[in-house]
Formats: structure tokens, C-alpha cells, sequence
């Protein structure tokens, strides 16, 4: 064979091991750029997340102080007005609301601290998947597209289930376990 016959079976061998490599490696390229805009969705929306829960923990707190004063607030009336039975305490206008006061306060901070769990988790979960996501980046040339395929489908459906908790914290007041002021009543004289 003359040489420049052999040059041009090189350059055909060559030109078909690229052509062959080609798409692999857009495909490749079109999948890592998937992978990246859903690794920045996960990062905010897991920013948005944090921010939620430290929304509900400054929610909780205050309602704390305010639990506190109105607690401080019904210890005063008792004392002032000799109340010493449940009875006497129910029939008291401004203790009674404080009971009931108190009650309210108790059922918000205990579905505030649900939210700030669920919050807790979610950020967790979503960290989770971000890393999941960066290490298939870092190694996105060994991967096979279904395997980014999965994973990309996985945080979609994640992220449509934590999407409307991240924009703001819901409290639907007709879900709350309020108790009477009865029990309101027992636990502020157990607390002596």
C-alpha cells in the first residue's frame, strides 16, 4: 500500500471514531447542562426552605414571649383576685380569656414547630439530592443518560412537593387542636 493510501484510511478511521464519539458527547454536554439547572432549582429553592424555617423559629419565639407575659399575666390575676379553683378561675372574665389566650398561643407554636421539622427535613432531603446531583456532574462522562434521566426526574417530582411550602409558611387556624381552658387551666397550676 503507498502511504497515502494508508493516510486516508487514517484519517477515515479517525473521522469515524469522532463522528462515533460526537454524540455521545453533546449528549453528554445537553445532560450535565440539565443536571446543572436542576442543581441551581435545588439550591433555591433549599435557600428558600431555610428561610421558611427561620421564619417559623422567629414565629415561634415571639409567640413564646407573648405565651410568657400572658402566663405572668393570669399568675398576677390570680393572686390579686384569691383564685384558688378551677371553678373561680372560669368564672373570672379576664382569666378565662387568658386561658383561652394561652391555648391559642400553644396550638400555633406546636404547628410551628411541626413546620420548622418539616422544613428541617425537607432542607435535609434537598441537600441530599444536590450532592447526589454534583457527584453524577463531577463523573457525567461515565454516566449513562438514563441514570441522569432518573436522577433528573427525581428531583423534579422532589421539588414540586416542597415548591409551594418554600414561597411561605401556611397555619390553617381550623386545623389547630386548641384546648379547653379547663386543661389550659390544670397545666398553669401544675406549673406552681
Amino acid at each position: 500500500m503507498n502511504p497515502s493510501t494508508i493516510a486516508y484510511r487514517s484519517l477515515m478511521l479517525v473521522m469515524v471514531l469522532v463522528s462515533m464519539a460526537l454524540p455521545t458527547s453533546v449528549m453528554a454536554n445537553e445532560k450535565g447542562e440539565l443536571l446543572r439547572r436542576t442543581m441551581a432549582e435545588i439550591a433555591l429553592l433549599n435557600n428558600q426552605m431555610a428561610q421558611r424555617k427561620a421564619d417559623a423559629i422567629g414565629i415561634r419565639e415571639a409567640l413564646s414571649i407573648e405565651l410568657d407575659a400572658i402566663r405572668k399575666e393570669a399568675w398576677r390575676e390570680l393572686k390579686q383576685k384569691g383564685i384558688k379553683t378551677e371553678a373561680d378561675a372560669l368564672k373570672n372574665p379576664r382569666l378565662y380569656y387568658d386561658l383561652k389566650l394561652m391555648a391559642e398561643i400553644e396550638a400555633y407554636m406546636h404547628r410551628y414547630t411541626q413546620k420548622i421539622g418539616y422544613y428541617r427535613v425537607a432542607g435535609d432531603r434537598l441537600s441530599y439530592l444536590y450532592q447526589q446531583a454534583d457527584d453524577d456532574l463531577k463523573i457525567i462522562t461515565t454516566l449513562s443518560g438514563m441514570k441522569i434521566d432518573a436522577l433528573i426526574s427525581q428531583a423534579e417530582k422532589i421539588l414540586g412537593g416542597y415548591l409551594p411550602d418554600a414561597q411561605t409558611i401556611v397555619i390553617q387556624p381550623d386545623k389547630l387542636t386548641i384546648e379547653s381552658p379547663q386543661k389550659v387551666w390544670n397545666t398553669l397550676r401544675s406549673q406552681k
